[in-house]
């Protein structure tokens, strides 16, 4: 077994690692900011509000996310909108990752501490400046290893896209194998791509889950 073939096409495998990096970073950030309006929103909102929230948590946590991307991917040209395979893979992903994140987000509002909040409501604040000062701010420090966590899947779940033609770590990795038939070193080049992206991140989830631990 050579590894010369995998040094050979190693450049091309880093181009779609970095395609990969700038499809996670945006489905993470627009997701987690959807997750984190649509979590901190049913938290403080009627029945019906929190229904429906909880009706689009349950759907998207309950499809495979292949699925999710290809009903992304056919849907809006179904309605003659035409979008790009990247368009449709990041849009489909951020309602799946919101969906994660909403649930997280609504979790960690739920764990602060309730003696803190009668004593917000004794002091006479108003529930959106209890909401901003009291609740949010440790809502934010409880929800950070989860979002990281759900940051991970998002990165990995990525290789996903090039099912529906959109080009990445995993489609390059495709196509080089299809030129050189080195399957085996290909894809051990990509596994450990993938390690080093999601190591260190991983590394911080665990770091923030030890810290909020021991600050609790």
């Amino acid at each position: 077994m050579s590894i010369s073939v995998l040094i050979a096409n190693l450049p091309y495998l880093l181009q779609g690692a970095l395609v990969t990096l700038w499809l996670a970073f945006v489905v993470v950030i627009a997701g987690t900011l959807l997750g984190a309006v649509v979590g901190t929103i049913s938290s403080g909102g009627g029945p019906i509000l929190r229904s429906l929230v909880t009706a689009y948590v349950f759907v998207f946590r309950g499809i495979p996310v292949l699925v999710v991307m290809f009903l992304g991917f056919y849907t809006f040209p179904a309605f003659g909108i035409r979008l790009s395979a990247y368009a449709a893979v990041m849009i489909s992903m951020v309602f799946y990752v919101g969906a994660f994140v909403t649930e997280a987000v609504r979790g960690a509002i739920a764990a602060v501490p309730t003696g803190q909040i009668a004593a917000a409501k004794s002091l006479g604040m108003r529930r959106l400046t209890m909401l901003r000062e009291v609740v949010l701010p440790q809502a934010a420090r409880l929800s950070i290893a989860p979002i990281l966590n759900i940051s991970l899947m998002a990165i990995k779940q990525t290789s996903y896209a090039s099912v529906v033609g959109a080009w990445e770590l995993s489609f390059a990795a495709r196509e080089v194998v299809e030129r050189t038939l080195a399957a085996f070193q290909i894809f051990l080049g990509v596994m450990v791509i993938y390690f080093l992206i999601c190591y260190p991140i991983s590394l911080l989830a665990n770091y923030c889950e030890r810290k909020l631990s021991f600050d609790h």
